[in-house]
């Protein structure tokens, strides 16, 4: 848990250092979009990790720093002790941080309201592709719906003609039989 809320503030840090050393020169769009990429993951995983935290109660990077800062405070595990939510909220606040001066460069480097139409277009993007995602299982479930009906058809027929073979064979049994006796 420690390694992976640690791994998505490296991720942001890293990006954030990856955008100033390029967006200077600007002559490679493809590194600053990376590193806008590598920014949104690693915030996106803190963000996550700090939910199961919240769920699990877990010790983060901020909440160790703090456990031994001050030696007298236990850990409750429970996510509601003071140092649990300090460091919740201090990883939290240091990525916003970190995103703040990304949108200050971006933003001073390529115009006002850059970033908030990267977001827009992400967001935008996201929405569509949950939608096709929803789509493409809607359609799932209906062909899985259609394939059990044509299976149940398909048993039915075959029960149907076993049926008939059968009632067939049987009279031209009977038939037989009593052809036999006379």
């Amino acid at each position: 848990m420690v390694v992976e809320v640690l791994a998505g503030i490296a991720l942001v840090s890293s990006a954030v250092k990856g955008i100033k050393s390029t967006i200077d020169t600007a002559k490679d769009i493809k590194d600053i979009a990376g590193s806008i990429e590598d920014l949104m993951t690693g915030a996106e995983q803190v963000e996550k990790k700090a939910k199961v935290k919240q769920k699990k109660g877990r010790a983060g990077q901020w909440q160790n720093y703090l456990r031994l800062r001050f030696k007298s405070v236990e850990e409750t595990g429970d996510g509601t002790s003071i140092q649990e939510v300090a460091a919740e909220i201090i990883e939290k606040k240091q990525v916003e941080k970190e995103i703040f001066q990304m949108q200050l460069m971006i933003n001073k480097k390529f115009g006002a309201n850059t970033w908030n139409d990267i977001m827009i277009m992400r967001e935008q993007r996201i929405e569509e592709l949950e939608k096709r995602r929803n789509k493409a299982k809607v359609l799932a479930k209906e062909k899985a719906e259609e394939d059990s009906r044509r299976r149940r058809k398909v048993f039915k027929e075959i029960m149907n003609i076993i049926l008939v073979v059968g009632f067939t064979t049987g009279i031209g049994y009977a038939l037989f039989f009593l052809a036999s006796k006379n």
